[in-house]
């Protein structure tokens, strides 16, 4: 075997006796120097800190394929990254496994030839084919011999500037990393995106996606085993536990071999997340005769030697960060450079209620008032008719099992079961959720019969969706006075439209002379409809009343309808002809159907409860808006004389009041922010581990062993898991602990 245009170590000093001969003192620089390569020779005088700023080898080998030279080495020659490896005090040991290539042995010698006078560059040269794994143990025994690190570089790969420096970074930043590689977009475990079909076409573009999202992901995290095709390797690595197995020849699994050997001492491979190189893939292996077969016979002999490899391996890529990192790719921007946002109306079915409506008044402003996104909308093809869907500009549909990956995904609506929040979080990197009103929570009745376990379920919303919306500040109190809310949610309150302008324009002129007391609501007890029908009945016998929300059977002056089911046209004649309307629930999270009164003008009683006082407050006091506080008072009221409507113009709005638009943009300005803030270590690696803890206690539940053997609920599993926490944060170990922790926090926040 023969050397080529190898450049001298320049970088390396004189350490001979003669050299440090003299008053200690003079050299005490020449000393500590010479005790730091002594050290990687010889771990018991290892100074840590010496041995850190080691030189590093970057060990490339090439067999065939001359036309990788130039990029390959053109990539290590912009001034960013010269530095960069002066800095690690870096030589480039090239491998030519294919002498008989005269393309490939001229282009290597130009090329170092052309980078030596920058970067030290030596070039051995085989004297005949030995393969990729006894090649690269050629200059990993160069790299041993002089007592420097490792990179070992594929020849298909393009360098971006910063990661050699990133990988060593990352390769100290804990004493048991002993195997380090980058990103790239096409290295398996590596790859960012993970999904093929979702990378870019060129270098360029698989930068661009990189750079898009290595941004939410730590600087670094464990895994399993890196990958060769990019592979930092400590010195200390190599000598314990040696060089490559050339039973591996000519490739495929060697790494994952060393690795796994080191690993049963405890040493670890991690990924660099902020480290990015381009790798073609395969390119060597692609002229061999039998690639698919030795990659078989070398992945047998790997899980006969290392048991562990496999179950490891798939813990990881069934884990949450794997399953985190796949669903980041819906942060990819469209190619219109739009985020995809999912609004999740999948509990809209063929009624008419005021949680629809608001969401349609939203959905017939959101493309034209979002420009941050791309709008789909998850709703069952029933739903989509009964509401007229289409007739929304800008909008696409996707059905409720869509397995494509979304930005944002923002659910108009509390969830009443487990299935919404787990195809929430399967579905976007980012959950929003619109919580808008806790009455199921405190009206026992209203959940009763409920599978699943709702103070778990909106447990599970403030403590893992990215975002909560609300639709008044009193519904705010109430979520934060009955649920725990993560400290860092990102929230808002978004008033439905306050303007009564909004409310006419859609119901349009329909004023018409009273006939009828119109009382509105539904058969939910809160609604107190059948409580102020009977009073009504009782103390005005000779008014005709109509009911709308429930069935009541109190006299033929009593007409009732359900709720939901009215054509437009119905509901216009029943609010235009009624003399005035009486709104009696007892608990809202909004009111809807008062402001849809007030447009008709219509004088309208409602009850005096914190949310409908705010919506007088917010509209100026109308006098045409009355409050009461209880159903006797109500008819007190109305013993003194049926009001009429007061012509008192249009209410005065203040500074805080919401037309639809303004609450609409509002609310998308609010989910681009919180994608934009995305928490991928606390809030999304999280969430993807609790709806792993509640998948299990939905599909198998475990039988409580108290006394009453109720079933283990998932209020049970949330709850057990939070004591375990305050257990451990408890104990001596915890307590004692707490200073290394707090330095080592300090450190790696120092670091990033």
């Amino acid at each position: 075997m023969s050397t080529a245009a190898a450049g001298p170590d320049a970088k390396t000093p004189d350490f001979s006796p003669d050299a440090i001969s003299g008053n200690l003192l003079e050299n005490l620089t020449a000393v500590k120097a010479y005790g730091s390569v002594l050290g990687c020779q010889n771990k018991r005088v290892r100074d840590p800190e010496a041995f850190k700023d080691k030189p590093v080898d970057v060990v490339i080998s090439f067999y065939r394929n001359s036309h990788l030279v130039s990029p390959l080495f053109e990539s290590l020659e912009p001034a960013s990254v010269v530095q960069e490896l002066a800095g690690l005090r870096a030589s480039i040991v090239a491998v030519n496994d294919s002498p008989d290539d005269l393309d490939l042995t001229e282009s290597l010698r130009r090329a170092a030839a052309k980078i030596n006078p920058q970067t030290p560059c030596e070039l051995l040269e085989n004297d005949a084919n030995i393969g990729f794994v006894r090649s690269v143990n050629r200059g990993l025994q160069r790299a041993l011999d002089r007592g420097h690190d490792v990179i070992l570089l594929n020849s298909d790969t393009v360098v971006s500037p910063g990661a050699f420096r990133e990988m060593h970074e990352v390769a100290y930043a804990d004493p048991m990393i002993g195997f380090v590689s980058p990103r790239s977009n096409n290295a398996t475990i590596c790859s960012l995106p993970h999904q093929e079909e979702l990378r870019g076409t060129t270098q360029a573009e698989c930068h661009a996606q990189f750079l898009g999202l290595q941004a939410v992901l730590p600087r670094f995290h464990f895994v399993p085993v890196a990958v060769g095709f990019c592979l930092f390797i400590k010195l200390e690595v190599l000598e314990e536990f040696g060089l490559f197995d050339e039973s591996y020849s000519p490739g495929y699994n060697e790494e994952n071999d060393l690795i796994m050997r080191a690993n049963r001492c405890g040493y670890r491979a991690a990924l660099a997340n902020r480290a990015w190189i381009y790798h073609v893939g395969q390119a060597s292996f692609s002229l061999s005769q039998f690639p698919k077969e030795i990659q078989d016979e070398n992945a047998q002999r790997l899980n006969q030697r290392y048991p562990e490899y496999l179950p490891t391996v798939q813990r990881y890529f069934n884990g949450e960060r794997y399953l985190g990192e796949l669903l980041l790719a819906g942060l990819l921007p469209a190619s219109n450079g739009r985020l995809d946002l999912l609004f999740d109306l999948s509990s809209m079915g063929p009624a008419h209620n005021g949680t629809f409506v608001a969401a349609k008044e939203i959905l017939e402003r959101a493309a034209r008032l979002w420009p941050q996104f791309n709008i789909y909308v998850m709703v069952s093809d029933e739903g989509r008719r009964f509401h007229e869907l289409d007739r929304f500009e800008g909008l696409s549909f996707v059905p409720l099992h869509v397995g494509r990956k979304f930005a944002v995904a923002f659910r108009f609506g509390q969830p009443f079961a487990f299935e919404p929040i787990a195809r929430l979080s399967r579905l976007a990197v980012v959950n929003v959720y619109a919580m808008l009103d806790p009455i199921a929570m405190d009206c026992f009745y209203l959940n009763s019969a409920n599978a699943d376990d709702l103070e778990a379920l909106w447990a599970t919303v403030f403590g893992y969706a990215d975002g909560v919306v609300y639709i008044s500040d009193v519904m705010r109190e109430l979520f934060h006075r009955r649920l725990r809310c993560r400290q860092d949610l990102h929230e808002l309150v978004a008033y439905p439209s306050l303007d009564i302008k909004d409310y006419q324009n859609r119901v349009g002129p329909c004023r018409a002379p009273g006939q009828h007391i119109l009382v509105v609501g539904n058969w939910f007890e809160h609604k107190r409809v059948a409580v102020t029908v009977d009073a009504l009945n009782k103390a005005f016998q000779d008014e005709n009343i109509v009911v709308l929300g429930s069935r009541h059977e109190a006299g033929s002056k009593v007409v009732s309808f359900v709720s939901g089911q009215l054509d437009d046209g119905t509901m216009r004649k029943l609010f235009s002809e009624a003399r005035f309307v009486v709104f009696p629930s007892v608990y809202e999270g909004f009111g809807l159907p008062v402001l849809e009164s007030l447009a008709y003008e219509k004088p309208t009683f409602a009850r005096g409860i914190p949310v409908i006082q705010a919506i007088r407050d917010k509209i100026g006091k109308p006098d045409n808006l009355i409050l009461f506080s209880s159903t006797n008072e109500l008819i007190e009221r109305l013993r003194q004389g049926f009001p009429t409507w007061r012509n008192e113009g249009a209410p005065v709005l203040n500074r805080e009041t919401e037309n639809w638009d303004a609450s609409t943009e509002r609310l998308g300005k609010f989910l681009h922010e919180t994608a934009q803030a995305l928490d991928f270590e606390n809030v999304l690696l999280p969430r993807i581990s609790q709806m792993y803890l509640l998948e299990r206690q939905v599909e198998q539940p475990v039988d409580d062993v108290s006394a009453l053997g109720m079933p283990y609920s998932m209020t049970a599993a949330v709850r057990d898991r939070d004591l375990q926490i305050k257990e451990i944060h408890a104990s001596w170990s915890w307590r004692l602990t707490s200073p290394v922790r707090w330095l080592g926090a300090q450190y790696l926040r120092a670091r990033k």
